[in-house]
């Protein structure tokens, strides 16, 4: 595993996902405050730039009349072509979490720069 910086904190948009590339990988960062979070950037289902993408939350089940919520607000990246939706954390799909997903990095902040492991 070898950790890279991708440059300091604030060069990335808080709620705006962003593109990087890194040794020939194309990957999107997602900064949310002090924590950011990077994948693969290309959705699995026909290779959209989820970066081209936007963030949305998590709207849980109701019932018919009750308030809509919205739960975890900007941890969902959007793919841009067909909508499919995969969480910013694990990088796993929210209708199919065991089978479909995109590579997660873990990635840190260390001294306001932004680390990400690399295989």
């Amino acid at each position: 595993m070898v950790s890279v910086e991708l440059g300091a904190l604030s060069r990335f948009t808080d709620g705006v996902p962003e593109q990087v590339t890194l040794s020939g990988r194309d990957l999107v960062v997602v900064r949310r405050g002090d924590a950011v979070y990077v994948l693969r950037n290309r959705c699995p289902h026909q290779g959209a730039l989820l970066s081209e993408g936007h963030l949305t939350g998590f709207v849980p089940a109701c019932r018919p009349g009750e308030q809509i919520a919205i739960e975890r607000a900007g941890e969902i990246i959007v793919c841009p072509w067909h909508g499919w939706e995969f969480d910013v954390r694990t990088g796993r799909s929210l209708c199919d979490p065991e089978n479909t997903r995109v590579r997660a990095y873990a990635a840190h902040v260390v001294d306001g720069c932004v680390v990400v492991d690399i295989d």
